[in-house]
């Protein structure tokens, strides 16, 4: 598998995340990357993938020291039921 930027996974969550010097591009790049997890690793459409965004991912700053900010965006695995 090759991404394009950082990923984790907890037991209970996707994390995607997203760096820059202001948090408003911070967190648009960690919502790209859920989206394009969500297609590429789980077979959604661009548009599904957004709207499952909308309504299930939540964006936590994890960084604000220094120049760069840090966001997650955090999908529980619940959304996809139990496998």
């Amino acid at each position: 598998m090759k991404l394009r930027w950082p990923r984790a996974e907890t037991p209970t969550h996707i994390i995607t995340m997203g760096f820059h010097e202001t948090l408003d591009e911070a967190a648009r790049r960690a919502a790209k990357e859920m989206i394009h997890y969500l297609m590429t690793a789980r077979g959604l459409s661009r548009d599904d993938a957004y709207m499952l965004c909308s309504a299930a991912v939540d964006l936590q700053v994890t960084q604000v020291v220094d120049g760069v900010k840090d966001v997650h965006a955090m999908l529980p695995k619940s959304v996809f039921g139990s496998r």
